[in-house]
């Protein structure tokens, strides 16, 4: 009997190529990508909620997945400092 892991989030284009250039794994297939996406996701302790997005640290560092609240798609990675977290939180109330 196998059992075959099935993780919760959609990744769009644009969301697994910035994925793929900030974690530098630039060369890596999807696949490789995507684990390394949902690994970093999992070993998170940081995270926080704006408007219909959720923000998630890859591995507790600057870089923050944006996950789409509704359908748990993955828009983008990008940096994001605690000034801009702040901003950020304070427009999505």
């Amino acid at each position: 009997m196998s059992f075959y892991y099935k993780h919760n989030y959609v990744f769009s284009d644009h969301g697994l190529q910035r994925c793929r250039e900030r974690l530098n794994l630039k060369m890596a297939p999807d696949y490789e990508v995507k684990e390394a996406v949902i690994k970093h996701i999992e070993n998170s302790t940081r995270s926080f909620e704006a408007g219909n997005e959720i923000y998630i640290s890859a591995s507790n560092t600057q870089i923050y997945f944006i996950i789409d609240r509704r359908s748990n798609l993955i828009i983008t990675a990008t940096k994001i400092s605690a000034e801009k977290q702040l901003s950020i939180m304070s427009r999505g109330l």
